[in-house]
This record gives structure tokens, sequence and C-alpha cells, in this order.
């Protein structure tokens, strides 16, 4: 009786929870790797590109190129203000995204030792999903009523792949 209620207990194996991992590692390695590249890219072109001194109006201009030069200083001001805004955006993005990529490398080498039932990629995979569960149970407490239920699913996968890795996955015989 005790094996049937242990076997419906947990429907979590080690080779779904390795296999959930290594999916993990590729959903998020692959956009993460790919705005890398774009802002590798954005800024290696941002550094070989010149400086352009501003629109020359000649050493000696009249009124209204004064004016016109005084409109393109006052708009390349505010387009300057508006480029840095958007560039600490962009550098936000990269560091979002290089800790995507590091959080990628971890699953998809945790998914990797899972499948061979190292001690390791146990530990690793508890240091994955105890803050997981932690940071969905606070996030429960926060929200309302509707949004709290898949808070609640994300902190009961988090028990049962815990009891999974601790427990190999393997439920006892009857």
């Amino acid at each position: 009786m005790t094996s049937i209620c242990a076997v419906a207990m947990n429907p979590i194996t080690i080779s779904l929870l390795s296999s959930l991992f290594t999916t993990t590692g590729a959903l998020v390695g692959i956009p993460s790797i790919t705005f890398l590249m774009f802002y590798v890219f954005y800024q290696a072109t941002r550094l070989t590109a010149s400086a352009g001194a501003g629109p020359g109006f000649g050493s000696n201009p009249d009124a209204v190129l004064l004016v016109l030069k005084w409109m393109t200083a006052a708009i390349g001001g505010i387009a300057s203000l508006v480029s840095a805004a958007a560039q600490f955006v962009f550098n936000v993005m990269a560091v979002v995204s290089v800790a995507g990529l590091v959080l990628a490398i971890l699953c998809w080498f945790t998914g990797q030792g899972l499948s061979t039932n190292a001690g390791w990629a146990r530990v690793s995979a508890c240091v994955i999903l105890v803050p997981l569960m932690l940071v969905s149970l606070v996030l429960a407490l926060s929200f309302d009523k509707l949004n709290r239920l898949p808070m609640l699913a994300i902190a009961g996968f988090c028990v049962l792949a815990l009891h999974a890795v601790w427990t190999g996955g393997v439920t006892p015989a009857p």
C-alpha cells in the first residue's frame, strides 16, 4: 500500500528532471547568447564609428545660420539624453542576458549530470530549485487570489522535484 502512495505522490523522475533542466538551459541560453552577440556587435560598431563634429556652418555664419546652429545643438542635446537613457536600458538588458547565460549553462550542466546520476548535479539542482521555491512562495504571499495559483504550482513543482532529487527519483518496490 505504501508503494502505491509513493508512486502517486511524486510523478517527477530524475530523467524527467534531467530533460527539464537541459531544455530550460537551451530555452534561456539561446535568447541570452543572441542578445549578447547583438550587444557586442553594437558596441564594436559604436567604438569604430568616428564621432561627427556636428554640422559645419562656416567660420562666419549669419543670423539664420546661427539660429539653425542653436536649434541643431538643442535637438542634439535632447537626442543625447534620450540616447543615454536608451544606452542605459541596453546595458541593463546585457547584464540580464549575462545572468541568463550563466543560469542556462548551469541548468544544462545540471541536466547532463542528473542524467548520469552525479552527486554534484543533485546538489546543483537543489541550489537552483530551493531559491526558485522560496521566491515563488514569497510571490504567492504578495499576489491576489488569481495570480497566487501559478506561484503555488511552481512551489509545489519545486517540492516534488527536490523529493525526486534526494530520493533518486526511484519509488520503493511493492
